[in-house]
């Protein structure tokens, strides 16, 4: 049966209740900046009634649970579009660095270069008597070569660069995958005490978040609360147990395995598939089409040239202009350097014969590349087009991307992000409960003085 004493308990049942209630939302106000932040929200609950002769009557509330106010669906369409992000904006970065090195349109890019060098055996066709336009010749060709060397040394450095980036890149998601897999003992061992662990919960969403942008992972939730981390079917983390991730570098091409199981990953997504796309398939595609181009420049220039003949009696003829067979190695003849009157410009051995000089200088017009289809200029241009069509693509899907992510970010806000509005109001609304449960046990004590004042 009910007595003073029931209502004074219902009043602190109250009390209590209310400051857990105020507890929230100041932690939820504290937290309001905080990245991964989840707000949080008080459940009450009625407590048992009491039976008595009149009915059932209320003993009060308590609370039930403290919950984060979440959506799994925002958070998985938020992982799935951060790994495109990743690679797009990893490969926007790498092949804009590309085009930073060929710096095209310039004075001293390889198609400026490259019209100096055919423009200099015209000069040497107007005057193929003189030894000053074959010097001319010599050092646009030196150019030439040395910016052929540049840019296949500034692509193999770029190459080492990304390998140190994907070591960086596999340490900080072992790192991540450590991290997640401790969170997880910590949130089974809290569920276990029946104790909801709200705060180690959004730490492990923000990791999962960090991870996601780093490589496409699937996570599945299960009975106890661990999540279960997978990348292309290979769990590497969930209950305190992590699968620590290495590269492995096989000829000219990287692959990511697990230490555990010598299993190869499939990455081919995220920063990390990004960078792994561009290390083993666009960087070497570009190095073997500056190779084709410049082996292309030696074979049909050497072999006009070697036709050919300079100045002396007997005019010298069967040289080489270039040696080398590739970008990496291609260089001018030591002899012509040594010799300038070995540069070729006649076709007979008269002096002033330039039929060889007009050949050489017309060789940009004539097709040689790509089964005889394509000249050497058309051919260094479609590589600039297609360079050009990469990173547009790549800025352009980072453009979307980045939009996409912004939307589901003002989604996840709206649903789990902290209005300061709506914490004021809560703030007001549990302290008047709060004053209201104080003074109901103010009321009680009065009603008891009043009693024992009768006694």
């Amino acid at each position: 049966m009910s007595n003073l004493s029931t209502v004074l308990e219902t009043a602190r049942r109250a009390l209590m209740s209310h400051r857990v209630a105020m507890d929230t939302v100041g932690h939820n106000v504290a937290n309001a900046e905080t990245p991964g932040y989840t707000r949080q929200r008080v459940n009450f609950e009625a407590t048992p009634p009491l039976r008595t002769s009149v009915g059932f009557l209320g003993t009060g509330v308590t609370v039930s649970s403290i919950e984060r106010i979440r959506e799994q669906f925002i958070d998985t369409q938020i992982r799935s579009t951060n790994d495109a992000l990743g690679k797009a904006k990893s490969q926007h970065t790498v092949l804009s660095q590309v085009e930073a090195m060929i710096n095209e349109p310039s004075d001293t890019g390889l198609s400026s270069q490259l019209d100096a060098f055919f423009n200099a055996f015209q000069a040497l066709s107007v005057h193929p008597e003189e030894s000053a336009y074959r010097n001319a010749v010599l050092q646009q060709g030196n150019l030439l070569t040395q910016t052929f060397h540049q840019f296949n040394s500034n692509l193999q450095q770029l190459r080492n660069d990304l390998e140190n980036d994907v070591n960086t890149k596999i340490q900080t998601i072992n790192s991540l995958s450590k991290k997640i897999s401790e969170l997880d003992l910590q949130i089974i061992q809290s569920s276990a005490s029946g104790v909801e662990p709200n705060d180690l919960r959004d730490q492990r969403d923000y990791a999962l978040r960090e991870l996601s942008e780093l490589v496409r992972i699937n996570v599945s939730e299960d009975s106890q609360g661990a999540a279960l981390v997978a990348i292309g079917g290979t769990i590497i983390a969930s209950k305190n147990e992590y699968v620590e991730l290495s590269a492995q570098k096989n000829g000219n091409t990287i692959t990511i395995i697990s230490n555990e199981s010598g299993r190869q990953l499939p990455v081919q997504s995220g920063s990390l598939g990004g960078i792994l796309e561009i290390y083993n398939t666009t960087i070497p595609s570009y190095i073997e089409k500056i190779n084709t181009l410049a082996s292309a420049l030696i074979t049909n220039v050497n072999n006009l040239h070697r036709s050919g003949y300079g100045i002396g009696t007997p005019a010298p003829t069967g040289n080489d202009f270039f040696v080398g067979s590739s970008a990496h190695d291609i260089g001018i003849n030591q002899d012509l350097f040594d010799n300038p009157n070995l540069v070729a410009a006649s076709g007979n051995g008269q002096t002033g014969d330039n039929s060889t000089a007009v050949a050489l200088s017309n060789l940009q017009m004539l097709a040689v590349l790509n089964g005889n289809s394509t000249s050497i200029p058309q051919f260094y241009s479609a590589f600039v087009s297609e360079l050009g069509t990469a990173i547009n693509k790549s800025a352009n899907l980072e453009t979307t991307q980045s939009l996409i992510l912004s939307q589901l970010d003002v989604q996840r806000s709206s649903v789990s992000g902290v209005s300061i509005d709506e914490e004021m109001t809560n703030m007001i609304k549990y302290q008047r409960a709060f004053e209201a449960s104080a003074r109901m046990i103010t009321t009680v004590d009065e009603m008891f003085q009043t009693i024992l004042n009768m006694v």
